[in-house]
């Protein structure tokens, strides 16, 4: 049988002899006899030294003006007491005299108040302790000798004797009050508290146990929980190995490690909870037309992710999005985890963009991501595009061309779940520099071009009051070079991005926008938010087709809901654009199903 060690502050026998000698200073509240209903006409306190009437009447509920309780009297005489013992005062003693009006409807309080003598904390020594020296130890002590013995904070002293020893690897270490002696003195008496450690071993973790996978490799989750063989017991690492495993989007529920003991060898239990590890996610949107003889028309949205692929935390991720009558895009990824047996990941993606009758754009990459922590990843990226103009295209507006490029990636996440965070952050920053090779003889001269692009997001989730929470994004791109053209702009606006506009109707060299979102939390992903997004853009002049430079402030406010039905987690969203009318509103309904 294995034993399980568990983190305690064991204050037997200590706190005995704590309470016997609190129980040699007696604190006596004078019982209050019930009376008719009165109101109080005066309430006047005697007796205190240590604090003026004026700060003690401020402490009360019963005032002049007040029905008079008996109930509400005890109460303050309690306050009064504990107020008076984290001074010092451990044998304060209050009593009351009540006079009331012959008819009984008012009542004058008199409040007297015996404070006692003073009692501090004489010393406070430390035994038994052979891995952390006493000096240590006494600077992690917020008790004072001198200051007046706070029970609660000797309590957290405790509790930090044994946090430290924990941190050294020493998990089953106990902390306990040994003995309380009382001295009086002149002024006022002394407590000396004896406090005694019972050192545990040293622990080394030596295996992992994982119970409740069902398709999930236990090899792979003890990859991802980084505990290495031989390390000594850390608690907050321990703590981080949660967060880590639920980070992976594979667990529904995912239990605190526990410790467990054979003859000193430490092992850890990790309790898991699978979930569907497969995503469907599927949006409808309806725009309305622009004007008579215009019809409205639906766009769409189909993503497919598989983010546990034969219990390995393979990924695989297939996209296709119809934007309007005539664009449409198509991606594919792949990611292999934990490449060589390192926190090193390598992706893969091809991407094919058709926009409206113009041109096609496709092209692929290669990521290496290495993994710092379960917050903090780095990637290097390499990848090649071309993009090939219509060929029913009238005036083609952007050159037949080809481009390699290389890139930065950072990637900070704290988020506690990716659907509906709580808390938590995003941060994603990244660096691309190309070179572009233009194969169009109409291409005004130019042959080839440096390009460079600049990506940033932060999201910032807030929590506020109960079940609620403040969710903040500020997003920027810019992409500069001597051969830019339309295929390498930003595109935004939509639901993803500026809500009240339709998807991807702004395009520019610079564009950056806000989204500010208040969510009332109805469930773990489910809520209901008012939102208001900000946006700007900006468009250079186009020598090929004659337009002009460009550029705009935009905004967009509206409600949302989510929630799960039966048939996933369905999203639906209102959202006006800049001077929009009621009936120009973009609706847009979403739908997250894992299977």
């Amino acid at each position: 049988m294995s034993n399980t060690a568990r983190r305690h502050v064991r204050p037997a026998g200590g706190w005995e002899l704590v309470t016997l000698v609190l129980a040699t200073l007696v604190v006596g509240v004078s019982p209050v006899q019930s009376k008719p209903a009165a109101v109080v006409r005066d309430l006047t306190v005697h007796g205190a030294a240590a604090f003026t009437p004026r700060e003690i009447l401020s402490w009360l509920t019963m005032r002049p003006g007040v029905p008079f309780s008996s109930a509400a009297f005890h109460a303050d005489s309690t306050t009064i007491v504990e107020r008076f013992r984290n001074e010092g005062y451990l044998d304060v003693r209050v009593s009351s005299v009540e006079s009331f009006t012959g008819d009984s409807t008012g009542v004058d309080l008199a409040i007297t108040i015996q404070e006692g003598r003073k009692t501090l904390l004489g010393s406070l020594a430390i035994t038994g302790n052979t891995v952390v020296s006493t000096e240590e130890l006494r600077s992690l002590l917020d008790s004072r000798e001198g200051a007046p013995l706070d029970e609660h904070l000797l309590e957290s002293d405790l509790a930090a004797i044994v946090a430290r020893y924990e941190k050294l690897g020493y998990p089953t270490t106990g902390c306990r009050v040994d003995s309380i002696g009382l001295v009086q003195g002149e002024a006022a008496d002394s407590l000396h508290v004896l406090l005694r450690i019972e050192e545990g071993p040293c622990i080394r973790i030596q295996e992992v146990r994982v119970e409740g996978n069902r398709e999930t490799a236990t090899g792979v989750i003890v990859r991802e929980t980084r505990i290495r063989m031989g390390e000594l017991y850390d608690p907050d690492r321990m703590r981080a190995v949660k967060q880590r495993l639920l980070r992976l989007n594979i667990f529904t529920a995912v239990a605190e490690p526990e410790l467990y003991l054979r003859k000193d060898a430490g092992g850890v239990m990790i309790r898991v909870q699978e979930g569907n590890t497969n995503t469907f996610d599927g949006v409808v949107g309806y725009m309305p037309g622009t004007g008579t003889g215009d019809e409205g028309y639906l766009t769409g949205l189909v993503s497919v992710s598989m983010r546990n692929l034969f219990g390995t935390a393979r990924k695989l991720q297939f996209r296709w999005q119809k934007e309007d009558r005539n664009s449409q895009e198509l991606a594919v990824g792949y990611v292999e985890p934990w490449v060589f047996g390192v926190p090193l990941n390598i992706g893969v993606d091809f991407l094919q963009r058709r926009q409206d009758t113009t041109y096609v754009r496709q092209g692929g990459s290669v990521r290496a991501e290495w993994m710092f922590s379960e917050a903090l990843a780095v990637s290097l990226i390499g990848s090649t595009e071309v993009v090939i103009p219509s060929a029913d295209s009238v005036a083609a507006r952007v050159p037949r061309s080809s481009t390699a490029s290389g890139g930065i990636e950072v990637l900070f996440d704290t988020r506690d779940d990716p659907y509906s965070p709580a808390g938590g952050a995003r941060y994603r920053a990244d660096y691309h520099f190309g070179r572009k090779r233009i194969n169009d003889v109409n291409a005004q001269g130019l042959t080839s071009g440096n390009v460079q692009q600049f990506t940033v997001d932060l999201d910032s989730y807030i929590p506020a009051f109960t079940r609620q929470v403040v969710a903040v994004g500020l997003h920027g791109r810019q992409v500069q070079g001597a051969a830019v053209d339309e295929s390498e702009m930003f595109r935004f606006g939509g639901t993803n991005s500026l809500r009240g506009y339709r998807e991807n109707q702004f395009l520019g060299t610079k564009v950056g926008w806000t989204n500010l979102e208040y969510r009332l939390l109805l469930a773990r992903h489910s809520f209901i938010a008012g939102f208001i997004d900000a946006g700007y853009y900006f468009r250079p002049a186009d020598i090929t087709s004659g337009a002009g430079a460009a550029q705009s402030f935009l905004y967009g406010y509206g409600i949302g809901l989510r929630f799960d039905s039966p048939l996933g987690n369905l999203g639906v969203s209102f959202a006006l654009g800049k001077g929009d009318s009621f009936a120009q509103g973009k609706v847009h309904i979403g739908i997250i199903n894992e299977f």
